[in-house]
């Protein structure tokens, strides 16, 4: 799946494009979806206070094997903060789900900005768009998130900031 071009007004999920992401879910299913998304609402305009109560601040953790230093909630939040900062508007939005059971989910998430707040893994702004897709997977308990499990497309991420050079091969194999 290729990333159709979009606009920054794509990131504010209208009913009816929520209705198409949380097709074929269960109600509960559903209310975490939608949960998670408006979650992103709250992050898309820093409300970073706001964000604690969508979260068992508690218990909350985070695992992806790109990030093994954001285990704690605590320290997670400080992640999306970093990003709003450093890639402005810093805006995520859903674009799928899918759910099992009445405490799992999984989304593929889109994350946008422009590398211009500050430097980013030693290097300085460059102006360049931030298009990162990932996977979560969620576990709640009771009405809020209790796990996430991430991974997303760093590789594809640190080419476009000028991180790293990545070889593109014809064919691999050869």
């Amino acid at each position: 799946m290729g990333l159709a071009p979009f606009t920054e007004a794509d990131f504010v999920l209208s009913k009816d494009k929520r209705a198409e992401i949380t097709a074929g879910l269960t109600e509960r299913q559903a209310f975490m979806v939608n949960h998670w998304m408006d979650l992103h609402e709250v992050i898309n305009r820093g409300d970073w206070d706001g964000m604690d109560r969508f979260f068992n601040t508690d218990t909350m953790t985070y695992d992806n094997p790109n990030r093994p230093d954001l285990g704690t909630y605590h320290v997670w939040k400080t992640s999306p903060q970093g990003l709003y900062k450093t890639f402005p508007p810093s805006l995520y939005r859903t674009l799928k789900a899918w759910g099992r059971g009445e405490d799992e989910i999984c989304v593929l998430c889109h994350h946008h900005g422009k590398h211009t707040g500050g430097p980013y893994m030693g290097v300085q702004p460059t102006g360049n768009d931030l298009n990162v897709l990932w996977f979560s997977w969620l576990r709640f308990r009771g009405d809020k998130i209790d796990h996430i499990y991430s991974i997303s497309d760093v590789l594809t991420m640190l080419k476009d900031l000028e991180v790293i050079n990545v070889p593109q091969p014809v064919d691999p194999y050869k």
